[in-house]
């Protein structure tokens, strides 16, 4: 007989009863991910039993807001966006518990994006009840044995060979979360934040005084610039390597037959980033990168110490440890760079982000290398958890700069969660 809230949510062609669904809800929200947001555990608590009642015009965003926020019945859901901050909480906090090793065979609780309806599935239907066998059923049971056993041994060298870890493999697995929707791939690439051009009448004087390089042997009288007499044009411009890198993500996504699409920061905003998945190259000089990556372990910042400025790679978790610095302004020619690595969920898009981020260009450069060669993300993944392609992920890299040209990255730091 038909389920009678089999309408009710999507149930991957399986019909659960409503013991089994609220039995994973209890276990749900009494993990660690749901026990301290008594928001969370309203809103998912609330969903779930309104789709198992079958009642749909409770999923609908006014209904939720009034029910479960205490809004009003005529509140304006453009103008508070209560429901769907929440929901965006609730998806992730569901990725993270089923993350964990230990709950990957339960059923499976989710909330899709775009919409209030929970769908729940698990990883592998129950099997079915034997028959009873017939008056041949000594034979059956010998042929089903065997059969078992051929498949216990193909199942066996698949598994062997699924195991086996390759550089290429493992790249790919570092990539997959972003293929998954097969939508088009962002590369963000960052810009300067300071660049200005002369205008006015004085624009070929200003270029004649000031446009050439310093010369230590050569007095330049003191020159007095008018606000007016410049334009900001750092719109209009990139950094050579951060370019380079962003044409090096481009031809991996490529050749493995994946959509993408350039863009520059300043024509990236919120609502571009909702629709697809993103790859930020460049640190300081790109906002999203910042955004991205302030709240995790290994974050950028703009520090001071000794009568020197310098823009760092600290450790949160180790605040007092040693950080890894590129002095400003950079005194003659560089020597080393470092860049941040990071593939991220980010709620606040719903999508997952890679960041290949140096503090200058060239650490970028070495970033950009680090996420499309087999080779290099093989080798820093070697002792990485077993579970790691469902966590996210931040490498700390370190290049040698010799003649001006980025050397090849190498693993300075990792973190998984």
């Amino acid at each position: 007989m038909r389920s009678p809230y089999a309408d009710a949510v999507d149930l991957a062609g399986a019909h659960w009863h409503h013991s089994v669904v609220q039995s994973q809800l209890a276990k749900v929200l009494k993990s660690p991910h749901f026990r301290r947001s008594k928001r969370s555990q309203n809103l998912l608590r609330f969903v779930i039993e309104a789709a198992l009642s079958g009642d749909q015009n409770a999923l609908k965003e006014r209904s939720i807001g009034t029910a479960v926020f205490d809004r009003v019945a005529t509140y304006d859901t453009a103008l508070d966006p209560i429901v769907r901050n929440a929901a965006i909480e609730v998806r992730k906090r569901l990725a993270q518990y089923y993350l964990e090793p230990e709950h990957v065979s339960e059923l499976r609780i989710e909330l899709p994006i775009g919409s209030y309806t929970p769908v729940f599935t698990a990883e592998a239907p129950a099997p079915e009840p034997p028959k009873p066998a017939g008056p041949d059923g000594g034979r059956s049971r010998r042929w089903i044995a065997a059969a078992t056993v051929l498949l216990l041994a193909g199942v066996g060298i698949a598994f062997f060979w699924s195991g086996r870890r390759t550089p290429g493999s493992e790249l790919e697995a570092f990539w997959e979360p972003l293929f998954r929707g097969r939508n088009t791939i962002q590369i963000c690439i960052g810009q300067p934040t300071r660049l200005y051009r002369f205008i006015g009448p004085r624009s070929e004087d200003l270029n004649r005084l000031l446009g050439r390089p310093a010369a230590s042997d050569r007095e330049v009288a003191p020159v007095s610039v008018e606000s007016g007499e410049l334009s900001w044009v750092a719109p209009e411009y990139m950094f050579l390597r951060d370019g380079l890198a962003g044409f090096k993500v481009a031809s991996w996504l490529q050749s493995k037959g994946h959509a993408y699409q350039l863009v520059s920061v300043s024509q990236t905003d919120y609502s571009r980033l909702r629709r697809a998945p993103m790859v930020a190259i460049g640190a300081f000089n790109n906002a999203w990168s910042m955004r991205v990556t302030s709240e995790l372990r290994f974050v950028f910042e703009y520090r001071t110490g000794g009568g020197t400025n310098y823009h760092s790679i600290i450790d949160r978790r180790n605040p007092n440890a040693a950080s890894w610095n590129v002095a400003e302004p950079v005194a003659g020619a560089m020597t080393e760079d470092y860049a941040i690595v990071t593939r991220v969920f980010d709620p606040a898009t719903e999508q997952t982000v890679i960041s290949a981020a140096g503090i200058k260009s060239y650490g970028s450069f070495a970033a950009s290398e680090f996420v499309t060669q087999a080779e290099y993300v093989g080798a820093a993944l070697q002792s990485a958890p077993k579970d790691w392609r469902r966590q996210n992920v931040q490498f700390v890299l370190g290049t040698k700069i010799i003649d001006g040209t980025p050397g090849p990255p190498r693993v300075l730091a990792a973190h998984f969660w």
